[in-house]
C-alpha cells in the first residue's frame, strides 16, 4: 500500500459545550486512514481493537477499499468520553476505567513489523499516533529501518506536549521520524509561551517539516527555513470537529510524501478537514468520482486562497 495509518482504535462519546452529544464516534487513528483516502486509494489501516471493530468500523473499511490490517486482541475496544470546553480545548478519559486502559495499551501495542507487513516498495508515507507510553513510540528507528523508503509522519500526544518531564523524550523521538505535528495550544504547552514568533522558530529548530494546526485559524506547513499557513475552509459547515486534527494531518502526509508544494500540501490537509468537520462520521466512501471532484476544488483554491507565509497569522 502506497500509505499507511496506525495507531489505537477507540470509540468515543462526544460531549459539546453546549450539551449536545454523539456517542460512539470513531477515535483519531479512524480520522488519520479518512484523511489518506480522500486523496489517495491506496491506503493500509494498522490497528488493534476488540470483536466488537466489526460492529462499528467494518463496513466503512470495506466500501472505502482500505486495507484493515487490525488485531482484534482485546475483550473490547477501548471507549472514551470526550469534553469540549467553550474555548474548543477538550479532555478525554477512558470509560472503562484507567485499568482497563492501561491493559488495552499494553496487550494491544503496536509494532513496527505489524506496519512493516503491509508495507511494500511502493509504501510512500507512514502516519504514527501515539504517546510516549505507547509502544511503538519508542519502534520509530525500527519503522525507518524495516521501510526506509517511506515518510514516517508523527502526531504527538497533546498531554504529552503539555508535560514539561516530556520534553526531552519528545525531542528524542522527532529527531528519529521524518516529521511531525502539533497544535497551537499544544505547542503554547511545550514551549512555555504564547508567542507566535517564539513558536514558529521553536518549530523550525527541530530542523524536521511540521505540519502546524491552527484549529478555526487554518493550518501550515512549517519548514526549517519557510512556514506556509493557509485559512480554514467551510467553518460555516462545520457540525464536528472531532477528528480533524488526525484528518488533515493524514492528508498532509501525503503532500510531503509526494514533494507537492506547500500551498498544495495545505490546501489538501484543510480541504480533507472540511469534509471532516461538516458531518458526523462516518462520512460516505471516497471513490474516484469524489477524488476526481477534490482536485478540481483543490485547483480552484490554489487559484483563489491567500497564503500567509513566514509568520503564524494569529
Amino acid at each position: 500500500m502506497e500509505y499507511i495509518a496506525a495507531g489505537y482504535n477507540m470509540l468515543t462519546d462526544v460531549t459539546f459545550a453546549d450539551g449536545r452529544q454523539i456517542l460512539n464516534t470513531p477515535g483519531g487513528s479512524w480520522y488519520a486512514a479518512s484523511g489518506l483516502v480522500f486523496w489517495r486509494e491506496s491506503a493500509a489501516y494498522v490497528g488493534t481493537a476488540g470483536p466488537d471493530f466489526d460492529r462499528f468500523y467494518g463496513d466503512w473499511f470495506a466500501a472505502n477499499g482500505i486495507d484493515c490490517r487490525v488485531k482484534k486482541c482485546l475483550p473490547q475496544t477501548l471507549k472514551y468520553s470526550l469534553v469540549y470546553r467553550p474555548d474548543g480545548i477538550w479532555s478525554e478519559s477512558c470509560s472503562q476505567g484507567d485499568a482497563y486502559e492501561a491493559m488495552a495499551k499494553d496487550a494491544g501495542r503496536i509494532t513496527p513489523q505489524m506496519i512493516a507487513d503491509c508495507a511494500g516498495p511502493g509504501t510512500k508515507g507512514i502516519y504514527v499516533e501515539a504517546s510516549l507510553s505507547a509502544k511503538i513510540a519508542d519502534g520509530f528507528e525500527e519503522v525507518k529501518k524495516l521501510v526506509p523508503q517511506a515518510i514516517l509522519l508523527w502526531e504527538i500526544n497533546g498531554d504529552d506536549l503539555r508535560d514539561p518531564a516530556c520534553k526531552a523524550a519528545i525531542e528524542a523521538r522527532v529527531a528519529q521520524v521524518d516529521a511531525f505535528s502539533l497544535n497551537f495550544d499544544e505547542a503554547c504547552g511545550f514551549f512555555g509561551t504564547d508567542d507566535p514568533e517564539q513558536i514558529l522558530t521553536g518549530l523550525q529548530s527541530f530542523g524536521k517539516p511540521c505540519f502546524f494546526r491552527l484549529g478555526e485559524l487554518g493550518a501550515g506547513l512549517v519548514t526549517p527555513d519557510s512556514a506556509v499557513f493557509a485559512p480554514a475552509i467551510g467553518l460555516q459547515d462545520s457540525a464536528d470537529p472531532t477528528g480533524c486534527g488526525n484528518c488533515s494531518t493524514a492528508a498532509s502526509l501525503i503532500g510531503l510524501a509526494e514533494g507537492l508544494s506547500p500551498e498544495r500540501t495545505v490546501l489538501m490537509a484543510n480541504l480533507a478537514a472540511s469534509y471532516c468537520a461538516k458531518q458526523t462520521p462516518p462520512w460516505p466512501k471516497a471513490d474516484r468520482a469524489f477524488r476526481a471532484e477534490m482536485e478540481k476544488k483543490l485547483e480552484e483554491l490554489l487559484k483563489t486562497t491567500t497564503f500567509t507565509y513566514d509568520k503564524l497569522p494569529l
